[in-house]
């Protein structure tokens, strides 16, 4: 049985899609879908952001009810769904995890190109294509 890791750094409409697909893909490749939640540590934000990151936090949670409507959704289906939270670098983070759960496929939410996100996304793209041997899927916006 095929690891599918799908790291959701940012829960976003996207990393919904993202987490959708790997669903998708691993009942038809019969897979095992795992969701790695990943924070970063520093969280020492100004005065002036605390308004931004309530309104984001709302919307994250959003989404993050709508992951677990999908896991349960899917445990009905018979397709289990491995759940992971860490905090730490992306890269680092993941690359660990591909090593300790033996990944073979990585899906990531890449937003449009015009996104701030976008070029970090593919950098650390390009960065899991060379520090793995993962196969890496990437799903766009609807």
């Amino acid at each position: 049985m095929n690891n599918i890791l799908v790291p959701l750094d940012n829960l976003s409409k996207i990393s919904l899609n993202a987490a959708r697909y790997a669903v998708e893909f691993a009942k038809r490749s019969n897979s095992m879908p795992i969701f790695l939640f990943l924070s970063k540590n520093d969280f020492t934000k100004s005065d002036s952001v605390v308004k931004n990151i309530s309104q984001t936090e709302g919307r994250r949670k959003e989404i993050k009810d709508k992951i677990d409507l999908l896991v349960n959704q899917s445990a009905e289906k018979g397709i289990e769904i491995e759940q992971h939270e860490c905090s730490g670098e992306y890269i680092e983070k993941v690359c660990e995890f591909v090593r300790n759960l033996n990944i073979t496929v990585i899906v990531i939410a890449l937003p449009d190109k015009n996104d701030p996100r976008y070029k970090k996304i593919e950098k650390n793209i390009s960065l899991l294509v060379q520090m793995t041997s993962c196969r890496i899927l990437t799903v766009k916006k609807k």
